[in-house]
């Protein structure tokens, strides 16, 4: 099961840790982020879309809606939903602030309010309506090392938009050469998941190093413009895309620190168009599992489309 969870983990760390200096208007700018994730015998699809205002700026990730400060800053962001959930009609309304220092340095984000409404639909399945009112949660800190803009560290709480669980806090810290990350160490962990029994959480340390193409992460120019990285805030975002990675996990919250086995690396795959923009990025990750050997346990692919 460890290893099950190995892939999902290791997913997630490695899509926006994986540019044109000015995200300025007529720059050839990300517009779309096509992620699909295989992990064994599921597979799950997600598309991001992004909008920018006229000084380049973003202002809209798929639903949400980012607002600016006077010091040039996202000062809350808003979601609106309206649907259908559960067989019942749902509204459900996000507002998150963001707070920084005097550096312009993110320092925590706040879920200020999640309203939810739900209601009789027509044949539903319930006669009978709810509403709840969720604020004030922190949901991410931001820690910084002297003279450095991006994080060492971030205590996070991992939720789904625009749902009501939240779950409990987990850590991650990094270490940085230049602009890109070399390693991050993460305290994880783990409840909702096959053969974990119930009210049972499973803690895990994973660790992960990086090596890189010269090929620029799309994700960069917008993680800079914002200060945060809008598709995960718990996540920090290298300059350059890796072009092979090393993880490990090890159960349990462990102080002690890991190096890399370079001779078992994942590659990753980089398509570039005759500009040398990144168009994909995908890599499959295969191990040792007890007494098989280059088992796969999974694969990623991201899609990057421009205006």
């Amino acid at each position: 099961m460890k290893y099950f969870v190995y892939i999902l983990l290791f997913g997630s760390l490695f899509i926006y840790s994986c540019q044109k200096d000015k995200n300025g208007k007529g720059d050839s700018r990300l517009v779309l982020l096509k992620v699909a994730q295989q992990s064994g015998q599921s597979f799950k699809q997600t598309t991001y879309a992004f909008q920018y205002d006229d000084q380049g700026r973003l202002i809209k990730l798929n639903d949400e809606l980012f607002h600016y400060g006077a010091n040039g800053r996202v000062d809350y962001s808003r979601i609106a939903f309206k649907g259908q959930m559960n067989g019942m009609n749902s509204e459900r309304i996000v507002r998150l602030s963001y707070h920084w220092d005097e550096q312009r340095r993110l320092t925590r984000v706040v879920l200020d309010s999640l309203y939810i409404k739900q209601s009789p639909m027509s044949g539903g399945v319930s006669s009978t309506g709810t509403e709840s009112l969720l604020k004030g949660i922190v949901l991410s800190t931001y820690s910084y090392a002297s003279g450095l803009s991006v994080p060492t560290k971030i205590i996070f709480r991992k939720w789904k938009i625009p749902y009501q669980e939240i779950e409990r806090e987990e850590e991650v810290t990094y270490v940085y050469q230049g602009d890109n990350i070399q390693q991050s160490k993460g305290f994880l962990s783990v409840t909702s998941f096959p053969d974990i029994p119930a009210n049972y959480t499973l803690n895990l340390t994973a660790f992960q190093f990086y090596q890189y193409a010269t090929t620029v992460n799309p994700l960069h120019p917008i993680y800079r413009q914002m200060g945060f990285n809008p598709v995960d805030i718990n996540q920090a975002v290298s300059k350059n895309l890796p072009n092979a990675f090393f993880g490990s996990l090890v159960e349990g919250w462990s102080e002690s620190e890991a190096q890399p086995d370079w001779t078992k690396k994942t590659d990753v795959n980089l398509t570039l168009d005759a500009g040398g923009k990144a168009t994909a990025m995908d890599y499959v990750l295969k191990g040792d599992f007890e007494e098989l050997k280059n088992v796969t346990f999974g694969a990623l692919s991201l899609n990057y489309v421009y205006e």
